[in-house]
């Protein structure tokens, strides 16, 4: 068994809400997971686990032709489906986009595949047939999407499938890297459930293998970028701090670094740029100074300043609702998914134009809770 930090949730009556992460034994086992494609050789593999009645199994398919490999990924809980092509190239997008006319932002998912689809659905992002429906919409999914859930391997493909549609539709879709794809990549695993390390040694695998740069996903990831902008509105997953505002390094120099250095031990990390961006600390991927309000408002106006934003969209440090702070110009969408599941419902930030709200999965908007 694999033990893995989880988060705690407890509920105080006088104060609230309030998490901790423990280490518990993860008791999840090989289960049915996959396509996960390899390139070796001159051809494709495509590896499943699939359930026989002796337990898990491993089926693998071998193409020459990229059209050919017809991929299907199944939703085990739920007995759905989804079937997709290999896109035919991979791109690295750009670091800054002109307004949309309406952008629905996730953030902290950690492959919780129900509560994704639950907003996707209800936003109109997609159909039931997992097919993008959003038109020239904005999708943003603003990190943490690996890691603690058992549906990892089907919000990427999902997102994988609904980025291609987007793009052939006149919309896009925006994959943020968050911190838990930074670990993934650079070997860290302290938080992946057990399922993938077992379901890999039944693919002959070493867990990093399932992302590396011989993979579809892990290609994929790799183009991504670290943070956009997309009008006035900036998206990254932990923060800015007033460090690396103070670097002068614009957008596009952040994501051609961190790129560059993507599944590289931070031990190893000599650019002292490159250190500066995945600091722990100081770092786009971790900073929660923002988010916490430990930045002070000078400090705040130097980066919004530097981005030439008006607001900045945040993940990676839980909040019980949707929250603003410093008169709305930080907004934190990072909630508890999973607790929110299983109260029957998800939320998201829905912008449309200049207006900001929550919307539920019953399609009720709210204001954003603002804080000072």
């Amino acid at each position: 068994m694999n033990i893995i930090r989880i988060l705690l949730l407890v509920f105080v009556v006088s104060s609230g809400l309030f998490s901790r992460e423990i280490n518990v034994v993860d008791s999840s086992q090989a289960g049915a997971d996959g396509p996960y494609v390899f390139y070796r050789d001159g051809k494709i593999y495509v590896n499943y686990v699939v359930m026989r009645d002796v337990g898990a199994k491993a089926v693998t398919q071998i193409y020459t032709d990229r059209q050919a490999a017809q991929l299907t990924c199944f939703i085990p809980e739920t007995k759905e489906k989804f079937s997709f092509l290999l896109r035919d190239q991979l791109s690295v997008p750009a670091s800054v986009y002109p307004a949309s006319k309406r952008m629905l932002v996730l953030s902290d998912i950690e492959g919780n595949f129900e509560a994704m689809k639950m907003m996707l659905l209800t936003a109109g992002v997609m159909d039931k047939q997992f097919r993008w429906t959003f038109g020239d919409g904005d999708l943003v999914l603003n990190g943490d999407f690996f890691d603690r859930g058992l549906n990892v391997t089907e919000c990427l493909w999902l997102l994988y499938k609904l980025d291609g549609e987007a793009e052939a539709a006149g919309g896009r879709l925006h994959f943020i890297l968050g911190n838990h794809e930074i670990m993934n990549l650079q070997g860290n695993y302290n938080y992946v459930r057990n399922k993938y390390i077992e379901n890999a040694k039944l693919l002959h695998l070493n867990y990093p293998d399932l992302y590396n740069q011989n993979t579809e996903l892990g290609r994929w990831l790799r183009t991504k970028n670290s943070i956009e902008k997309i009008g006035d509105v900036v998206f990254c997953h932990g923060g800015i701090s007033p460090k690396l505002a103070q670097s002068g390094l614009s957008l596009a120099e952040i994501n051609k670094i961190a790129r560059k250095h993507l599944g590289v031990n931070e031990q190893e990390i000599k650019s002292p740029a490159a250190r500066l961006i995945f600091d722990r600390n100081n770092g786009v991927f971790w900073f929660r100074g923002l988010a916490k309000t430990q930045t002070t408002v000078e400090d705040v106006d130097m980066i919004m300043e530097y981005l030439g934003a008006k607001r900045i969209i945040l993940g990676h440090t839980l909040k019980k609702d949707l929250t603003a702070y410093y008169d709305g110009r930080v907004v934190c969408i990072d909630l508890y998914h999973e607790l929110n599941l299983q109260n029957g419902f998800a939320k998201a930030l829905l912008i449309e134009g200049d207006h900001f709200f929550g919307l539920d999965s019953s399609g009720s908007r709210s204001s954003i809770y603002s804080e000072r």
